[in-house]
């Protein structure tokens, strides 16, 4: 398999255990289907296995900007320039085979938009996310949707302890019980 960007043979690299296509020249990264959710999951201790940006999941929510300068290392189709949920991170995508190319840095940037991401939610947001997660459990994703359910009782913990610290204080000398 070659480099979109520039024909070098890519090589197989494991990134906390997830095996992905990395160019030594370039230093771009081919993700194959799923693995980039994947690796997301992994970050962090798993703190971002809650943020949704799944870019196949909702086909309205597709932001196709451009066709890209590329081509699918795997099947030769033409890449597609896509924003990377709601972050300003535009990744090239395959809408056959759905790998994902990630030019040098991209993996940096869609992290901070992560971290950004749990950062700006309020208890609000939270609660929202914790209601969606339980869908999911409904919809039969029990261990994704349990995992994700149990990282946002746990930022949302965070959050409210923050926004409500006399409270908090109050709750935390209570006896267990």
């Amino acid at each position: 398999m070659n480099c979109p960007k520039d024909q070098k043979a890519l090589e197989l690299i494991h990134f906390h255990s997830v095996p992905v296509q990395r160019c030594p020249a370039c230093h771009g990264t081919w993700y194959e289907k799923d693995r980039l959710r994947i690796l997301k999951d992994k970050e962090a201790h798993g703190e971002y296995c809650w943020i949704n940006v799944d870019l196949w999941r909702d086909a309205a929510a597709f932001q196709a900007s451009s066709p890209s300068r590329y081509a699918c290392p795997v099947d030769g189709t033409p890449l597609t320039a896509v924003r990377y949920g709601n972050a300003k991170v535009v990744v090239d995508v395959c809408r056959k085979c759905e790998g994902i190319w990630l030019d040098q840095g991209e993996y940096a940037e869609i992290l901070k938009f992560l971290d950004g991401t749990v950062n700006a939610q309020s208890t609000g947001d939270y609660l929202r996310d914790l209601r969606d997660e339980f869908r999911e459990v409904l919809k039969g994703h029990p261990i994704a949707g349990l995992r994700g359910i149990e990282k946002i009782l746990y930022l949302l913990e965070l959050r409210f302890s923050v926004q409500h610290p006399e409270l908090a204080r109050t709750m935390q000398s209570l006896p267990p019980g």
